[in-house]
């Protein structure tokens, strides 16, 4: 059986905003960020064993920062 592809996320790419549309799209909570303040925030973490794949964050990522894989 092959390995399913999971979403990783490339932080160069990312701007750490904490409005992220791929954590919000995901209905999973795969995507998790801390968030100081109102509009500071750490890069967003993507939990590989609650990703199912799915691919709606990567087309919510207006930066292209997360691929599958």
């Amino acid at each position: 059986m092959a390995k399913k592809k999971k979403a990783v996320l490339n932080e160069k790419l990312c701007d750490h905003s904490p409005f992220c549309a791929a954590k919000r799209v995901c209905g999973l909570g795969a995507i998790t960020q801390k968030t100081h303040w109102l509009f500071k925030a750490e890069v967003p973490q993507i939990d590989g064993d609650k990703c199912v794949g799915c691919g709606k964050c990567v087309a919510y990522c207006p930066h292209r920062a997360i691929k599958m894989k």
